[in-house]
């Protein structure tokens, strides 16, 4: 009886030696919206806007680094469709720009960013005139300007309505296209004025943006 009852208690000590732990639950993980030891936005981040202050909701991603925008970032309207893709760098939009209107191009364009450690970024400006070039200084809030070609199309054709050329957000040539009825031009020119940088109030970044950059 007292074999038995050792062989039972040392059958019951086995069994719980040689038991596997409770597998712990997974935590979900993923590489969104992370900041780094000092509280700064690195990498890929997602957002959703709502409405608000007359503009309606939308979605937008791209990547941080050092807590500024960086490389191409991309927003979608209401409805997930395309509405813009945009470069950054330094925190400042640069480079060329897509805008959508329900998917489709309407727009592309071109920035030029202002960033610098110093009082004065620089930028060489072409006179349309006399084709002098002229070396201008501008201050850091600046943010970012129109520089270059801008071109306009109609969503449903993808015809080419206007052409625009910009020097530091100064337009020195302009050809519009008469392939459309002048209902058409009506409605394009409110969806022109209806644009990012065209609209009265338009968010610059905020002045001392993007100053901190040494090579």
């Amino acid at each position: 009886m007292a074999l038995t009852g050792s062989w039972s208690l040392f059958a019951q000590q086995s069994s719980k030696k040689n038991a596997r732990p409770p597998a712990k639950k997974e935590e979900k993980k993923d590489n969104l919206n992370k900041t780094d030891a000092s509280n700064r936005k690195q990498g890929l981040w997602f957002y959703r806007h709502e409405a608000r202050m007359g503009e309606p909701l939308y979605y937008e991603y791209g990547n941080y680094r050092d807590d500024r925008k960086t490389g191409v970032w991309t927003k979608l309207d209401s409805e997930q469709q395309l509405q813009a893709i945009e470069h950054y760098y330094l925190g400042v939009l640069n480079g060329t720009a897509h805008y959508y209107e329900k998917g489709r191009l309407v727009c592309i364009g071109n920035y030029r960013g202002v960033y610098s450690a110093n009082k004065h970024d620089s930028i060489w400006v072409t006179n349309p005139t006399t084709y002098e070039d002229t070396l201008v200084a501008l201050p850091p809030e600046t943010g970012s300007s129109r520089h270059g070609i801008w071109r306009y199309y109609d969503p449903e054709t993808g015809q080419m309505t206007m052409e625009e050329e910009y020097q530091v957000d100064d337009l020195i040539y302009r050809k519009e296209f008469h392939h459309i009825s002048k209902e058409d031009s009506i409605r394009i020119k409110r969806r022109n004025d209806n644009l990012p940088h065209n609209r009265k109030h338009y968010a610059k970044p905020p002045a001392g943006k993007g100053k901190s950059i040494t090579y």
